[in-house]
């Protein structure tokens, strides 16, 4: 069976800021390195390198930890998360998004 997820247009609006303030490939490395198909077992908290949420602007890391929120996945300064939801598809919609958004930036 095939799950497709959309992002939402928030999502959309939250990337394309992203993308002006230069920040994909960080974003990226955070989405790719550490929220995983495994980190979503049983929907239990699990951690992420706090120094990927580390960026030169306050509104930024606050820009990443929406455009994560948004797919399902709240994210804490500290680096702790809490899936909600079966966040996976939304999570991978995201990735590929970062990824393209990425790829096509560099």
């Amino acid at each position: 069976q095939f799950i497709s997820a959309e992002l939402t247009e928030d999502q959309l609006l939250l990337l394309l800021e992203s993308l002006e303030r230069k920040i994909v490939s960080q974003q990226l490395n955070l989405v790719r390195t550490h929220i995983t198909p495994g980190s979503f077992q049983g929907e239990e908290p699990f951690t992420v390198d706090a120094g990927l949420l580390s960026f030169p602007h306050k509104e930024e890391q606050g820009l990443t930890m929406a455009l994560v929120e948004l797919s399902g996945v709240q994210l804490q300064e500290d680096g702790s998360a809490v899936p909600r939801d079966r966040p996976f598809q939304s999570v991978a919609a995201l990735f590929v998004a970062l990824y393209a958004l990425n790829l096509l930036s560099g």
